[in-house]
């Protein structure tokens, strides 16, 4: 045997290990775990010896052969144990090991006399793994010293891993893995890290559960030596895959006593001190807030003293719950010995966390608990509490979950679980669900209450016959009550009388009776039962409910004029509310009168009334509801005015947002609402706000009754690739006037969009995003460095600043190559990362402290893997520009309710930037090809810069070095909606992106653009959105042929540039109802971009034109309203752009461009600009039905203003066509135009401009035209 190797069992093994005797392989697995980690026996160094060098010669007959190969083999075994040279012993081995080959293979040739040889030497425990475990000890030992030549520790290195491999065993593959990692962990902690990682891969290859848990408690003492403290990751992960309890706790205690071994209390070692003087010690750490020192203190307690180690870690754990101490719940979770005293912790945790609103920490939790009875109800209850968050994958996740505990329990442990698997289903409106459980339930503890609320559920599904099939189950009591007044209420809705007079027959219950009168009474006077309405009304014993029914019969009555019936009940439910004992009930009374009276105009009569009520805060609802009335009728300013005199106002600023949204409805008053909606400070009550004015602002400009659209972007492809119209051939009319340079014509037709057309659906919210969230899966994240991943390569590529986008991270982490996160598979939040990955070397990648997480590295998102950014795990998500963080998907990213900022660690702020500041790295989001982005209801701060795809939020094909690898790469894509995005360097970037969806979104003080989709991204909804304040350029544009895409009901304000605009040859392009005020150059600025419509927006205020049209040709412009703008309401030109000092740098080849221009414009409403519609410089335009008001200049300017009188004449009874007289230019060959295509233009006049037979498509270079003096005369527009 070898003496040094096979030692004692370790304490954690003598205690839990069966009593029946150690197998062999206990043995051997105990050598390497125990040799290996804490070394008894000391060798000197020595080099490899290969297995093969001494094989042992051969005798003649096979019995003998087989014995003298036999004897060799133990004669070297005892001599390996003797030597005191590693290198002798290391050939002693290596030579036993080559007649062990020798022996095999003669068993392979049937040799009974090697198979008896084999036998007589595992009898006396020497096999192959035993050889090979004492070779690895061996080279181990000589590890320890020191080896100058790298070439001779690699090879070493290399051999150890070989003889690893070579262990027939996982428990001996764990145990020298482990044993290796605990060697190297000084020198090179990110090894030990990933030897630990394969040690625990091992794990799951052990059969036997005993061997398997003595296995992991080894890597978790190992784990000590990695990382020596409590928290460790590494110990973490170990000590979770144990089973049952008990063994984790006994764990937790052994990792205890080794870190805080050498110390004393009262002169003994912790093992052997008092179990009393070791609560003391925890209790007095827990005094002085040091909850880290109060729980490894509570952890030394024998678990044997069961009650004493209960009490101490109960004490830390509520200290810990209750300031946010997240970090610790794994140890928490594993910390004790009984498992009901670990279930009864668990769930107190648990509780506490969906309290918080932290429901994914509860589910990690949960998993914890064995599939008891407690596990199937906490799933239960994450299931309702998921839904009611609309978090629906994740509901249903947690109720399967917890149906599949279910079905393995039994009574009397089912009971308790069937009640919340009956409740779950309900709320999950999976009815049948609860039915197929009613049995159960009539036994079961609250049963009948779960039964009432079934009925009631099912009722109001409108399926009375099968609530009424419980009513039998149901002996009477409040349950019965509750489930018959649900019914009742649903027949009187129905219009069913008997029937709910019957119920009201049989409910006792005065809040039930009172709930199924009130819908009787109303039903009663719909009906015109006025007198028998009235008399249910006032037989409502239940105050809340007698007001209710007393108010639904005052609105009956005033809708259908009855006004003296309608003051009549409003005095009697003022009586009520008088009548009311309880002050807050009489409050709310009152509270639900001013809201019938404002809703009935009676405002003075809501106003004296509000000075009966009591509390401040529901005075000042009560005050917002007449604001809401008064900003209807357009005095906005006089509602926020009255709303601010009352007290209870100052602290509650949904009162305020529903004056505003209330506001908005009224047209002229959009930009008040729109601007002092900017003053809320809530954030996401912000965004509610300013989508909900977009929406109202959308519904008063929906000129062609298009609605919210329907279905996702993906689906109008077909639309996109339809086979062309053959449309007839319009004949240019014939002149009417021409001044030489242009001719002026009448003509018939205006913009012809089908009554088919629509978009994607712009109602999607924030709903859409939560519903898909799945529940966290394991998968494989781990730690690499950054050149080993393509997806890196982009960041490594020299920027202007001399630096690379992965050098912050490479600066902070201290490396050439910043170490990375890759999630490679599985479903993982961030936060949970922090509890996957060991911090390695002291810089910890991923840490979560209280409610908010901290990203301190890049990370990567693997295709075919999620991660989760959620407000179900934490408030905050800090992305650390410190430490150069960034987050790049190429599978599918979810950031939902939550906040993500980037974060100066150095300032402890978020990293804002400036025009000045565009170059100072901050962190960022971007998904590449395959990608999915879900973003929803988030606010995201402070993120991108100036340097290519770190914009803030980018979505982007590529990177190339992927991409050509990639056989069939789809386009990133995703859903980004009800968002507030701050300060970012862009709010929104694409490259080669289709099928997004940006809808309901406020974006804020960006830096450059605030959405700007970017070269050929196709089929984009930009619907909703409030863009203001952009700091250098627009507010909402798209550029580089970005096609069939929908800008639709968004509203730009305040920008640097232009709130809208279509940039650089993108095309089909459909801009509808969408707002622009305030901008410091246009509302819709149209350069180098054809076939686009502009149709019902609102463009006033703005700095420059309503509208302006450079080098662009078939551009619609119709119903729109153009006001107050500075300069005209259209402006239609061409430029040299190769001549303007603007366009220095701009790369012809790339963005190519013609000196085209031609727009047809009607129905637009022209009101008080400082110009009407001017051209200079185009082939042609059409107008008609436009109408002009109070403008300051010229109603036709430019090339056109010779003929102003002409065109108003005609434009007002018909529509007219201005063509140049001198050259009339080819169509464009290189171009295509869906929306001609399928008939939008057809009868605009816009296809009478051209002539087929033209020798030039832009007449730029015929002399008299009017192309020729524009593009040549002044060097070009801008």
């Amino acid at each position: 045997m070898m003496t040094r190797d096979i030692i004692h069992l370790s304490s954690y093994n003598r205690r839990r290990l069966p009593k029946t005797g150690s197998t062999l392989v206990s043995l051997r697995v105990a050598a390497l775990s125990i040799w290996l980690v804490f070394p008894s026996g000391h060798w000197p160094g020595a080099s490899s010896v290969a297995f093969a060098q001494q094989s042992p010669a051969t005798p003649s007959s096979a019995l003998a052969k087989a014995d003298a190969v036999m004897s060799d083999i133990t004669a070297n075994v005892l001599k390996a144990d003797g030597a005191t040279d590693a290198r002798q012993r290391l050939a002693f081995l290596d030579a036993a090991h080559a007649g062990m080959t020798q022996l095999k293979s003669w068993v392979a040739a049937d040799s009974v006399e090697a198979k008896t040889a084999l036998s007589r030497l595992a009898s006396d425990g020497i096999d192959a793994d035993s050889l090979v475990s004492a070779s690895i000890s061996a080279l181990q030992e000589q590890m320890k010293g020191r080896i100058a030549d790298p070439e001779q520790r690699t090879e070493m290195r290399v051999r150890i891993m070989e003889l690893i491999e070579a262990l027939s065993l996982p428990e001996l593959q764990v145990a020298a893995l482990g044993g290796y990692a605990a060697l190297v962990a000084k020198g090179d902690k990110p090894n030990a890290i990933s030897l630990m990682e394969k040690a625990a891969d091992r794990v799951d290859l052990i059969k036997d559960e005993t061997a398997k848990n003595a296995a992991l408690n080894t890597l978790a003492q190992t784990a000590t030596i990695i990382d020596p403290q409590m928290s460790s990751v590494l110990a973490d992960k170990a000590i979770s895959r144990m089973w049952p309890t008990r063994m984790r706790g006994y764990a937790r205690y052994d990792l205890a006593l080794r870190i805080l071994a050498g110390k004393q209390i009262d002169g003994k070692p912790v093992s052997g001190a008092a179990t009393d003087a070791i609560v003391a010690q925890s209790a007095g750490a827990l005094k002085k807030d040091d909850l880290e020192s109060a729980l490894l203190w509570a952890l030394a307690i024998n678990p044997e003293d069961s009650e004493a180690r209960k009490k101490a870690i109960d004490n830390v754990a509520d200290l810990a719950v209750s300031e946010g101490k997240l970090e610790w719940m794994p140890v928490l979770a594993t910390s004790l010995a009984d498992n009901s005293d670990q279930e009864d912790l668990i769930e107190k945790i648990v509780k506490q966390r969906i309290e918080a609103g932290r429901g994914l920490d509860a589910a990690k939790l949960a998993e914890y608990l064995p599939e008891s009875a407690l596990r199937a109800e906490l799933d239960f209850t994450l299931a309702t509490v998921f839904a009611k968050n609309d978090l629906t994958k994740m509901a249903d996740a947690s109720y399967a979950n917890g149906n599949a505990v279910l079905a393995g329990l039994s009574d009397p442990e089912r009971g308790v679980a069937v009640v919340a698997a009956a409740e779950s289903a309900i709320s999950l409106q999976r009815l049948d669900d609860a039915l197929a459980l009613v049995q159960e339930l009539r036994a079961a503890k609250d049963g009948g209450n779960t039964i009432a609320n079934l009925a009631k559920s099912l009722a109001d599904a409108d399926r009375v016959k099968d609530a009424e099939t419980l009513l039998p189950f149901l002996q009477g009591g409040n349950d019965r009550d509750k489930a018959v007044a649900g019914i009742a209420r649903v027949k009187a809705r129905e219009g069913d009388i008997a029937a709910a007079q019957s119920a009201l027959e049989i409910i006792a219950n005065s809040r039930d009776r009172g709930r199924v009168q009130s819908e009787l009474a109303r039903t009663l006077a719909k009906k015109g039962e006025t007198d028998d309405a009235k008399s249910v009304a006032l037989s409502i014993q239940d105050t809340e409910f007698r007001i209710e029914a007393l108010l639904r019969l005052a609105s009956v009555a005033n809708d259908s004029k009855g006004n003296g019936d309608f003051d009549a009940l409003v005095g009697e439910a003022v009586k009520v509310a008088a009548g009311e004992d309880k002050k807050d009930s009489r409050d709310k009374g009152y509270l639900k009168i001013v809201e019938v009276l404002t809703d009935a105009r009676k405002t003075d009569a809501a106003k004296q009334l509000i000075d009966r009520i009591a509390d401040e805060k529901i005075k000042a609802r009560a005050a917002s509801m007449i604001g809401k009335r008064a900003a209807l009728d357009g005095f906005g300013g006089e509602a926020l005015t009255y709303l601010a005199s009352f007290s209870g106002a100052a602290d509650d600023e949904t009162l305020k947002a529903d004056v505003l949204v209330a506001a908005a409805a009224n047209p002229a008053m959009l930009k008040f609402a729109s601007v002092q909606a900017r003053t809320l400070k809530d954030h996401m009550l912000r965004v509610r706000t300013a989508r909900a004015i977009a929406e109202a602002n959308f519904r008063s400009l929906d000129v062609r009754n298009l609605g919210w659209g329907k279905g996702s972007p993906v689906d109008y492809l077909a639309m996109q690739q339809a086979p062309k119209l053959q449309a007839a051939a319009e004949a240019t009319p014939a002149a009417a006037f021409s001044d030489g340079r242009l001719t002026l014509a009448r003509q018939e037709g205006r913009m012809s969009l089908p009554e088919t057309y629509t978009y994607s659906d712009i109602s999607v919210r924030a709903g859409m995003v939560r519903e898909n969230v799945p529940l966290p899966q394991p998968g494989h994240a781990a730690v690499t460095l950054a050149n080993l991943s393509p997806y890196s390569d982009k960041f490594m590529e020299d920027l202007a600043a001399g630096n690379t986008g992965l050098s912050f991270a490479a600066e902070a982490q201290g490396i050439p190559y910043p170490r990375i996160i890759v999630i490679q598979s599985g479903v993982y939040t961030l936060g949970s990362l922090a509890s996957e990955l060991d911090a390695g070397d002291g810089f910890p990648l991923v840490t979560r402290e209280n409610d908010v997480v901290t990203l301190r590295a890049p990370v990567l998102v693997a295709e075919g893997a999620t991660l989760i950014l959620s407000g179900q795990e934490a408030a905050t998500y800090r992305l650390s520009a410190t430490a150069g963080s960034f987050i790049s998907v190429a599978g599918t990213l979810y950031v939902q309710d939550t906040t993500v900022t980037s974060w100066d660690e150095v300032t402890g702020t978020p990293r804002y930037s400036d025009k000045e500041k565009r170059h100072v790295f901050r962190p960022y989001i971007i998904g590449w090809s395959n990608s999915r982005l879900m973003i929803g209801g988030s606010v995201l701060d402070a993120l991108g810069y100036a340097a290519p795809k770190s914009f803030g939020l980018a979505f982007s094909a590529g990177p190339k070095t992927v991409a050509q690898r990639i056989s069939g790469a789809r386009a990133p894509t995703g859903i980004v909606v009800d968002n507030f995005f701050h300060n970012f360097e862009y709010g929104f970037y694409s490259y080669e992106a289709d099928d997004v969806s940006l809808v309901g979104n406020e974006y804020r003080d960006n830096v450059l653009y605030a959405i700007d989709p970017h070269d050929r991204s196709h089929r984009l909804l930009i619907a909703l959105n409030t863009a203001y304040d952009t700091k250098a350029k627009h507010g909402i544009i798209v550029s580089r042929e970005v096609n069939f895409s929908w800008i639709v009901g968004n509203v730009s304000h305040t920008n640097a540039g232009s709130g809208f605009m279509i940039d650089r040859n993108s095309v089909d392009n459909f801009i509808y109802a969408n707002v622009a005020f305030d901008n410091n150059q246009d509302g819709l600025t149209l350069f180098e971009s054809s076939c686009n419509l502009a149709v019902g927006n609102r463009f006033f205020d703005n700095k420059r034109a309503g509208i302006k049209i450079r080098n662009s040709w078939d551009v619609g412009v119709h119903e729109n309203i153009l006001e107050n703008n500075a300069q005209d309401a259209i402006h239609g030109y061409i430029s040299n752009l190769r001549a303007s000092p603007a366009n220095a740098l701009r790369d012809f080849e790339f963005d190519p461009y013609l000196p085209l221009t031609t727009f047809a414009a009607s129905g637009n409403r022209i009101h008080g600009n400082g110009g009407g519609i001017k051209v200079d410089g185009t082939s042609g335009f059409s107008l008609s039905g436009n109408d002009y008001l109070n403008q300051v200049g010229r109603l036709i300017d430019g090339d056109g203003r010779a003929m102003e009188g002409h065109m108003l004449r005609f434009n007002e009874r018909e529509s007219v066509l201005i063509t140049s007289t001198v050259c009339r230019p080819k169509r464009p060959e290189a171009y295509s135009c869906r929306f001609r295509d399928a008939g939008f233009f057809n009868g605009d006049g816009q296809s009478a401009i051209f002539a087929e037979d033209a020798l030039t498509d832009t007449c730029t270079n015929v002399s008299n035209s009017v192309q020729y003096e524009n593009f040549n005369g002044t060097g070009g527009r801008s």
